[in-house]
């Protein structure tokens, strides 16, 4: 023994447990980088699927707080198709629509300045999905460049600059959106086609369905339908499939009649063509 007591030994690690240590610090630096990445992908996914959401929100309720706005009394003496408030199928839309002034028609003029043209409270408002024509993809579904609307804000006026691109707008809405899909509702059955010509031609309620995902050519065709038929109250609203790209949202026309009257002349409209007369008020 030596005066300062007993002297420790240290004892080296072996290689086997070198081996053993590097081992388990890569296995749990493995699990952590693992973890890591999965929290960014599903952190990746979450703002993608927010911005999704957001973006078909905003475009939804833009369509939603026109169609509410929709007309459906008779005469408007405006040029849509034999004196039709609302035409639409089932990937486009048209309809005349309330629309609130302008910030400048609110502006003071005095005696000596000039007065912008008058404007006309309604609009007619179409909404339909661009695809272009005899053109498919590598896997042979439809190339969609998103949802175009159309906006026509001068009705029977004089004052109008016949050369002013305004007059008639076309604007591409969101380009990411690839689906777009509208469903009508006549009080008791669905229908992807509306044409109702006379009396109040409002549907009672209108389904919008937007997807990010392109519409495919067996959507194109409707040969979904034949598969899950809309006058099946089981797919009324759409098929049984998951679809988490699409977003819909349900619109009640205000501005319908309460009686269920295009209903009625819907139904006496499809009756005297199968007959090959006129309609009901023919």
């Amino acid at each position: 023994m030596t005066r300062g007591g007993p002297r420790r030994q240290l004892r080296a690690l072996t290689l086997m447990e070198v081996i053993i240590s590097i081992a388990i610090m890569v296995m749990l630096m493995s699990a952590m980088l693992t973890f890591l990445w999965r929290f960014i992908d599903v952190r990746r996914q979450a703002s993608r699927m927010s911005e999704q959401m957001l973006i078909a929100r905003s475009v939804l309720e833009k369509v939603a707080s026109e169609i509410r706005g929709c007309v459906g009394f008779d005469e408007v003496r405006f040029p849509m198709e034999q004196g039709q408030r609302l035409l639409g199928d089932r990937r486009s839309i048209t309809f005349l629509t309330l629309a609130l002034p302008e910030k400048h028609q609110f502006d003071f003029y005095s005696e000596f300045d000039q007065p912008p043209p008058a404007q006309h409270d309604l609009r007619q408002v179409g909404y339909s999905l661009w695809v272009a024509e005899h053109e498919v993809d590598e896997n042979g579904e439809p190339i969609v460049g998103g949802i175009i609307r159309t906006e026509k804000k001068t009705l029977n006026q004089f004052l109008v600059d016949e050369d002013d691109p305004l007059d008639i707008r076309n604007d591409l809405w969101s380009a990411e959106l690839g689906y777009l899909e509208f469903r009508y509702f006549d009080g008791v059955e669905w229908t992807t086609e509306w044409n109702v010509t006379q009396g109040n031609s409002l549907p009672q309620l209108i389904q919008v369905t937007v997807g990010f995902g392109g519409i495919t050519q067996y959507e194109m065709d409707d040969e979904d339908l034949s598969d899950y038929p809309i006058d099946d109250p089981e797919f009324s609203l759409g098929d049984d499939q998951t679809h988490p790209d699409r977003y819909s949202i349900l619109i009640k026309i205000v501005a319908a009649d309460k009686l269920f009257g295009s209903r009625i002349q819907r139904i006496g409209e499809q009756f005297a063509a199968e007959l090959g007369v006129g309609g009901l008020g023919g």
